[in-house]
């Protein structure tokens, strides 16, 4: 590792990666055999393993826990009150889990650590504590939010009002084909959202009333991910109403509410590996450590590294000292 890249990073010995570089999704000239080991690899591709585990629990959630479209015709309590504790049960064990291995079980130490404090205590946090504040946004704003979304969504694929509805996923080779590749698609489709909604909720007067309860959490733990105002719950969870006007199937916007929700957890987990196996160092790809910039330095890094909108827009930060002075013209870095 280059002493560029400590110098930067870790004055109290968190890890750091490196030099960060974008996916080849958008390279110029196109990159196909790089696009292909990225999009198929093990464990550490684009779709292996956290795209096929959200798609399982967003399939899982759409064949048993979603009534028939009958039903969904007519927006009643009964089914509404289904996907809420549908999402509120998977986000309350899936977080915990993460939380559990992390933070109470310490399964792995500090190994791809990057900030080494503890997650917050004290007044300036909700009942005493940055774990509970985030558990109460998490569970009791974003989920509501996420169940309103989803079900405006299945109500109006009911009634015939999204744009382009898919009514079955198997009526052709092309319409297989097709979804498939939304299926593919949709992170990058959420990626680009949640970057144009971040840019807006960094204006200042946005900020200061709404963005910045999200950035309490400078050393971020799994709960962080969905601790936000109420206002931007509202603003990121609309990614779901893309399908309005997008051909889709239900399962797509189940997928991508399953999708949003679940995928905070990982990129805001603070490590940038799972450790699977402590006896051979296995590991899996956990937290982004492009994001964890963002909360450390909060003016870079809006979206993903599967989209170049950062890189466009002059708000890309690799990770090195270099980058650093030339987006905040500075010539030290504050540690946080």
């Amino acid at each position: 590792m280059s002493k560029e890249n400590i110098e930067l990073v870790d004055a109290r010995g968190g890890w750091t990666p490196g030099k960060l570089e974008y996916k080849p999704l958008f390279s110029w000239p196109p990159k196909p055999i790089e696009l292909i080991k990225w999009l198929f690899n093990y464990p550490d591709g684009f779709i292996f393993p956290w795209a096929v585990i959200h798609f399982s629990i967003a399939l899982v959630s759409y064949i048993f826990f979603i009534p028939s479209f009958d039903k969904l015709s007519t927006f009643s309590p009964d089914w509404i009150a289904i996907i809420f504790f549908r999402n509120l049960i998977i986000l309350f064990i899936y977080t915990s889990l993460w939380h559990w291995f992390l933070h109470i079980k310490e399964g792995q130490g500090d190994t791809y650590r990057y900030n080494l404090r503890k997650l917050g205590k004290g007044k300036q946090w909700l009942f005493g504590t940055q774990t509970r504040e985030n558990m109460f946004f998490s569970l009791f704003s974003a989920v509501p939010i996420q169940t309103l979304y989803e079900s405006f969504m299945l109500w109006c694929f009911a009634n015939d009002y999204t744009l382009f509805p898919i009514k079955d996923f198997f009526e052709s080779p092309f319409i297989i084909f097709y979804c498939v590749l939304l299926l593919i698609f949709i992170p990058i489709l959420q990626h680009i959202h949640f970057y144009l909604i971040h840019r807006l909720i960094h204006f200042k007067p946005i900020y200061d009333k709404i963005h910045y309860f999200h950035h309490k959490n400078v050393n971020v733990g799994p709960w962080s991910g969905l601790s936000m105002h109420p206002i931007e719950h509202i603003l990121y969870i609309s990614t779901i109403l893309i399908h309005f006007v997008v051909p889709s199937h239900p399962i797509h916007f189940v997928y991508q509410g399953v999708h949003t929700m679940l995928g905070a957890q990982k990129g805001h987990s603070g490590y940038e590996r799972l450790v699977v196996d402590s006896k051979t160092g296995k590991s899996i790809p956990s937290a982004g450590y492009f994001h964890y910039l963002h909360h450390k330095y909060f003016e870079c890094n809006y979206g993903e590294l599967t989209s170049p909108l950062d890189k466009w827009f002059g708000s890309f930060h690799d990770g090195t000292k270099k980058t650093h002075n030339k987006i905040f013209k500075k010539n030290t870095v504050t540690e946080t």
